[in-house]
């Protein structure tokens, strides 16, 4: 058979298995147990660790800020030393206790930040100063020296000083006489640190939990202050611009900051670092391996556990290797492993960054590696094959028995609720199944009778009843699944009442899915096996996809959306460059991804076009040259007309550029001269809109700051809102309600400022921007019909598949795609003679890309390609100046939460297997070779089952009912000796049996595939 597709299975299965004489049941190795172990030496929870390192002892007396103090831990973020002004931003901070610390603290989301006025703070530091913070960066730490997520505590803007950390490396920065110096040291993610910087005329030193670790000299007299005055402010969570506002938001928690008038002395500085952590915890996280158990002699699979204590103690999760090699809790071992010792070890750092290591050992018999099994059948007879590989390479003994088979009865089948499903994957037992109906269907294996469960959206599932004959026995379920759809099989314990995971797989595209269970005595209580057999939706972001020039061909897919955003340097560069030949090659990278809709549009089934705002570069926050905004506006306003003339149906909304960072907003703002609801109203009239079933709507009359558009395509109807920059409570009220009026419809959500950058290879993840938290809060959580959200503002890409918005199945992708940034080397774009620039000088043409994403409905599934045709070149990753991607985040495949994404899995056997002592064969073979027995006397009909135990040769004496005994008890409870199990079943025919699906009648010879 086909190989067995990926598990994500918490027990862990050694399986592969074969069942068929003609057609089928492909099983696997019987499941690993808990703990598999000949002398069991588990310590019931983890060794105590050693103990924590005592704070120093404080020579002097702690010193008090004097220009400014936050002690959250005291007063909140209220400032105690001059009662400054407090003036938050963004999304507020969590306050709470903190388990490590043992105080307050305020924790920052990467999009809130806290400003205190500053304005006479720069006069009292100008000859000396400390600044001090005490800080943990919960995310965002990175290779490089970017700094635009590690600003959390200072006031530098062109002057000033401030704590950040670029990549991951902390400084304390100060300008002195107009000049930046910086002294730093790496730090790790997860990790409290009291940061201290000082700058005494001299040298500017930074010192960390009390202890200097960096000094670097500077010149000159004074701290110069930031040239503007607006910018005379202090932040926490972020650092200020020009403006007063924040920029560059740290992931950070704080529990306090300080600044002095003086430099502190090593001392003081001992002082306040003991004093701020003096409430810190004692506990200490630690890790206690209890399967395979420390010392015990590992006989067969198991799965990989430990206790971990105070886990919430840890910087970050810790790292485990076997024998050197990475491994993860939840992992099968065994399988593979030489007789001998064996080590497995774990490392990490706790919230203080102290060491949390340790390793234990335990030895193994030398446990082979299951290869699969196959057969052929014809005339009464079977050839059995089964595979087992020895980690010694020596010889294998394969013992073949008998199986009973226990047949499915009363089965049923029907529809549950997503929410029915427990996070662990269990069933409550009195589950009603919706539309049941009963089968008569036997589910034997191979019989050329497949049961199909019903096509839904909720969650099909399949429950039967399967006689019980003793502890160990196997019970066995194969079909076919898509690869993108998972089925687990539950039993039911009747101990909590509820079906508990036994096994669970992802479909296959090569063949069948194959799950396999152990039952256990309580689960058979009563003498039945009460087993339900669901398909889930994994919505996982899996899919394969390969990297490739090229959109995906059109008839694969039902309609396409293009994506476009931060065009803000093309309208800057068409408009304010000093030449005619430079403002035009500024302008074609901008409209020529509109002729691109006007030429390519149709052939790629385009049925809208969405801009996430920043539309144009000078009318942000600050901005004060209205004419030169004009002139930006007006040469958008005339590309957008190249769009328009198409009749795709589409939208913009405004973003910090167009809107003066969310101060020119409603219907006398500049947005709105050029892009206002009246020029909206009126391309809806057109016959193309007409044609797609859209209809445009803004949020409040004459105001297109905010607005949905309706549009139908691939025979399903969708909503387009739109949110501009700053999503206040109004707005997002509004957007809540329009969504519940158009609960049928599946919604595409459009906004600015939603993620910030992945800083991952391929683009996966990423933190809330500016308005993330309130619109994930305020409205993805309470509307399951916003499948898509996307987003730019921030400098990068960020993929995110979310399942845990809102309530079960309420299934999200959030797509952040902003190439602003991205720079083209002026001799490729033929510019370098004309703008004067250096050889190759990097221009920002990023934003000439945009995103094709192309909709399969019937798949649920959308693919997304990034191309530019003013370059025509597919892929953007080669212009990050950054170096952040691989090309993976230009070109995927992900689920797609839309109306008529379903599930389904088709049954084609579901039967108990129980050894028995009726030995068919037994062979000694070579490792890794077949070992092949005959089985003769088979029914025309009937439904047989065996089990193949493989060990190393050298370990198996005695004489054959000995060696029968050996096999069935290690059948049944693989845990009892050295080996691996196979197991598999099969309904034997004499003649040919005629393949329902393909119409290809199989050979009585033909056999079964392998794994």
């Amino acid at each position: 058979m086909s190989p067995r597709p990926r598990r994500f299975s918490s027990l862990a299965l050694a399986v592969t298995v074969a069942l068929g004489l003609t057609p089928a049941l492909a099983l696997g190795p019987t499941p690993a147990q808990a703990a598999p172990v000949t002398a069991p030496a588990s310590p019931s929870a983890p060794a105590a660790p050693a103990q924590r390192d005592p704070l120093p002892t404080p020579a002097v007396e702690a010193p008090t800020p004097d220009v400014l103090d936050v002690d959250i831990d005291a007063t909140g973020l209220d400032e105690q030393a001059q009662q400054r002004t407090q003036t938050p931003f963004g999304t507020a901070p969590t306050v709470g206790e903190d388990a490590a610390l043992g105080r307050q603290i305020a924790s920052y989301g990467g999009t809130g930040a806290t400003r205190y006025d500053f304005a006479d703070g720069f006069e009292k530091t100008a000859k000396a100063l400390t600044l001090e913070c005490t800080v943990r960066f919960d995310d965002g730490l990175s290779d490089g020296d970017d700094e635009s997520r590690g600003n959390f505590c200072g006031a530098k803007e062109g002057g000033g000083y401030s704590l950040t950390v670029y990549g991951s490396t902390l400084k304390m920065m100060v300008n002195v006489d107009g000049k930046y110096y910086g002294a730093g040291v790496p730090i790790e993610q997860g990790v409290w640190y009291h940061a201290t910087g000082v700058w005494d005329g001299k040298a500017v030193s930074l010192y960390l939990d009390g202890t200097k670790v960096a000094e670097t000299p500077t010149t000159g007299s004074a701290i110069s202050a930031p040239p503007k005055t607006a910018a005379h402010q202090f932040f926490l969570g972020a650092d200020t611009n020009g403006s007063g506002n924040p920029q560059f938001h740290g992931t950070v928690s704080l529990a306090g900051a300080g600044i002095y008038s003086r430099a502190l002395s090593g001392e003081e500085i001992t002082a306040r670092y003991a004093s701020t952590f003096a409430g810190r915890t004692e506990d200490q996280a630690s890790f206690a391996l209890t399967s395979p158990a420390p010392g015990s002699r590992l006989t067969a699979p198991t799965t990989l556990e430990g206790t971990l204590e105070h886990e919430q103690l840890l910087a970050q999760p810790l790292a485990y290797t076997l024998d050197g090699e990475p491994v993860s809790l939840g992992d099968e071992v065994g399988p593979g492993l030489a007789a001998g010792e064996h080590t497995l070890a774990w490392t990490g750092l706790d919230q203080f960054g102290e060491d949390v290591s340790g390793q234990e050992t335990f030895t193994s018999t030398s446990i082979p590696t299951a290869g699969g099994t196959e057969q052929s059948s014809g005339k009464g007879s079977a050839q059995l094959t089964a595979r087992a590989t020895s980690p010694t390479g020596e010889d294998l003994r394969t013992t073949f028995l008998a199986g009973e088979i226990s047949s499915a009865t009363g089965t049923r089948q029907g529809v549950i609720e997503a929410a029915d499903v427990a996070e662990d994957g269990s069933v409550a037992g009195d589950v009603t199944l919706q539309d049941a109906k009963r089968t008569g269907e036997k589910l034997a294996p191979g019989d050329g009778k497949d049961l199909d469960s019903p096509v839904t959206a909720k969650v099909p599932a399949l429950r039967t009843e399967i006689p019980f004959t003793e502890a160990g026995q196997q019970v066995a379920w194969s079909g076919q699944v898509d690869p993108a759809r998972s089925v687990s099989l539950l039993l039911l314990n009747p101990g909590t009442g509820r079906y508990e995971v036994a096994d669970t797989a992802r479909g296959s595209s090569e063949g069948d899915t194959e799950l396999l269970a152990s039952a256990t005595a309580a689960q058979g209580a009563g003498g039945t096996l009460r087993a339900l057999v669901i398909g889930t939706d994994p919505f996982a972001d899996d899919l394969d996809e390969p990297v490739k020039d090229g959109f995906e061909d059109p008839d694969d897919v039902d309609f396409s959306l293009m994506h476009i955003t931060d065009t803000q340097y093309l309208s800057q560069g068409a408009t304010q460059k000093a030449t005619a030949a430079e403002r035009e090659e500024w302008a074609s990278a901008y409209e020529d991804s509109y002729r691109w809709v006007a030429e390519h549009g149709e052939e790629h089934k385009l049925a809208y076009v969405a801009h996430t705002g920043d539309i144009i570069e000078d009318w942000n926050t600050g901005a004060t040259d209205r004419g030169k905004a004009e002139e930006e506006m007006q040469f958008a306003s005339e590309t957008q007309k190249i769009l328009e003339d198409t009749g795709v149906p589409h939208s913009v909304l405004p973003g910090n550029h167009d809107n003066l960072g969310g101060g020119d907003t409603g219907t006398d703002s500049l947005y709105n001269q050029y892009f206002g609801a009246e020029r909206y109203e009126a391309l809806a009239q057109q016959d193309s809109w007409k044609e797609a079933g859209a209809e445009y709507h803004p949020w409040k009359e004459g105001d297109n700051d905010n607005s949905y558009t309706l549009f139908s395509a691939g025979g399903q109807d969708f909503i387009a809102l739109s949110l501009g920059y700053i999503v206040t409570d109004e707005e997002a009220a509004w957007a809540s309600d329009v969504l519940d009026q158009y609960a049928g419809r599946d919604a595409i959500l459009l906004t600015h400022a939603y993620n910030k950058p992945s800083s991952e290879p391929d683009g996966r993840g990423g933190t809330f921007s500016q308005d993330g938290q309130i619109i994930r809060e305020q409205i993805l959580e309470k509307h399951p019909n916003v499948a898509l959200v996307l987003s730019g503002h921030e400098h990068g890409v960020s993929i995110g598949v979310r399942t845990d918005v809102g309530e079960a199945g309420n299934d999200v992708v959030e797509l952040l795609a902003d190439y602003q940034f991205y720079e083209v080397g002026s001799d490729q774009l033929g510019l370098t003679e004309e703008g004067g620039y250096g050889k190759d000088t990097g221009l920002r043409f990023g934003a000439a890309f945009f995103r094709l994403l192309q909709f399969d409905l019937d798949r649920g599934e959308v693919s997304v390609d990034t191309y530019s045709p003013y370059m025509d070149e597919f892929g953007a990753t080669e212009y990050d100046t950054k170096d952040r991607y691989d090309g993976r985040e230009d070109d995927f495949r992900l689920p797609v939460q839309f109306q008529g994404r379903t599930t389904a899995f088709t049954t084609d056997a579901l039967v108990g297997i129980t050894p028995t002592d009726d030995v068919i064969g037994e062979v000694t073979h070579a490792s890794g070779e077949d070992a092949s027995v005959t089985w003769k006397g088979l029914k025309n009909k009937k439904v047989y089952g065996w089990f193949a135990v493989s060990r190393d040769a050298a370990e198996v004496s005695g004489d054959e009912e000995t060696l029968s005994e050996e096999a069935r008890s290690l059948a049944l409870d693989p845990t009892k000796d050295g080996g691996i199990v196979q197991v598999s079943a099969f309904t034997a025919f004499k003649k040919p049996l005629k393949d329902k699906a393909s119409g290809v009648t199989s050979s009585e010879e033909g056999s079964a595939g392998t794994e």
